[in-house]
């Protein structure tokens, strides 16, 4: 995890427009592009602020220190993407695109969760080894 920036720099601003960027044309393409639909700037505004909440959130605890929660929720995301383009290639008779979202945010949930676990486990073991 050395490509990520210390904890508490500025450069984690940087990160953070980077990833809300990256994962808004993810879902602008999966919606505009593999979907078919046309372009609504109403939806593509709503997209942005989805993924800026989420980059502000994961890359909030990646500043804070917390840098396993901010690779679990990274794998969280792409996996949810990942699965929401594969729904996109079922015959679910139009709910794939419900079907997908839906497990995007329940993978992303997940990584998030998961994460919290994993970084809670990891800081208790540090603390049992101090004392």
């Amino acid at each position: 995890m050395k490509i990520l920036p210390p904890a508490r720099t500025g450069r984690w601003l940087a990160w953070c427009a980077g990833y809300a960027l990256m994962v808004w044309l993810l879902l602008i393409v999966h919606r505009f592009v593999l979907l078919g639909d046309d372009f609504n700037l109403t939806l593509g505004v709503r997209w942005a602020l989805l993924a800026l909440v989420f980059s502000g959130i994961i890359n909030g605890f990646g500043w804070l220190g917390a840098r396993l929660v901010w690779t679990f929720s990274t794998a969280g995301i792409v996996l949810g993407i990942c699965l929401m383009y594969i729904y996109t290639y079922r015959e679910m008779s139009g709910w794939e695109d419900l079907a997908g979202f839906l497990t995007f945010l329940i993978c992303t949930a997940g990584g998030f969760v998961l994460g919290l676990i994993v970084e809670g486990g990891r800081m208790l073991v540090q603390y049992m080894h101090r004392r």
